[in-house]
């Protein structure tokens, strides 16, 4: 089980040197734009709600023209999940949003603190892993799984109109997916909603200063609240006011 060894908020930067973590490292860039540069001259380019991956050990430096923002959070106890450095388009924000609760809490003056931190950085890890889902599909499919990943938490996120851009037919696309992943693309994108929907609503039970059902409804990619505890209902079989 992971553990969190520093989390932090980086006020405008325009160089990191090289420099390297025993502990995997998660950077989240909330403003500017920057190139991680890694000893084999190889580089990662992000921008404004990209997140970056860096496995232990993993010597990188941090630079930028214009400058950035980053939130960094240093992981140990955990098998990486790459092998190389990775980004990841954090499409709805919803990770940020997470690191951001991370960052506010009063951990001082909370129960459980120890067991709350815990709880944020398994969902966050398990959305990262959702990327690098060990099962083997066919690379069309490996693709629509990772786009429907990566923009679970946008409501405006429109499946149709997607696949309608791919290169394939819709339908036989549609077909694809549902046959090796035994869900349609519409339908495993709502599983993925409501799994993080409920994470979300059992990070901090009886807590004031929890996420409102709204609040985590918008996150998952729910636009109205009605909507998401009628469907989470019928999902689970219980409302989510009882979490």
């Amino acid at each position: 089980m992971a553990a969190m060894t520093y989390i932090g908020k980086q006020s405008k930067t325009y160089l990191v040197s090289m420099h390297k973590h025993p502990e995997l490292e998660i950077i989240y860039c909330t403003r500017g734009d920057g190139v991680l540069k890694f000893e084999d001259d190889s580089f990662l380019r992000y921008v404004s709600g990209d997140i970056l991956i860096v496995p232990p050990e993993t010597p990188h430096m941090n630079s930028s023209e214009n400058g950035f923002k980053n939130i960094h959070l240093q992981l140990f106890g955990l098998v990486p999940p790459y092998k190389s450095p990775v980004k990841i388009a954090d499409g709805g924000g919803v990770i940020k949003q997470l690191l951001k609760q991370l960052i506010v809490i009063p951990l001082s003056e909370m129960k459980n603190k120890n067991t709350i931190v815990q709880n944020y950085i398994e969902l966050i890890l398990n959305l990262l892993l959702g990327m690098a889902d060990a099962e083997r599909y066919s690379e069309q499919v490996e693709n629509i799984k990772n786009k429907l990943i990566e923009n679970f938490g946008d409501c405006y996120f429109d499946v149709s109109a997607y696949l309608d851009s791919l290169p394939s037919s819709s339908e036989y696309l549609r077909k694809l997916f549902a046959q090796e992943t035994g869900l349609s693309p519409v339908k495993y994108l709502t599983k993925i909603r409501l799994e993080n929907a409920q994470k979300l609503l059992n990070i901090r039970p009886n807590d004031p200063n929890r996420l409102k059902i709204k609040e985590i409804s918008e996150m998952c990619g729910f636009l109205d609240p009605l909507y998401f505890s009628k469907v989470f209902k019928k999902h689970y079989g219980y409302p989510p006011k009882s979490c």
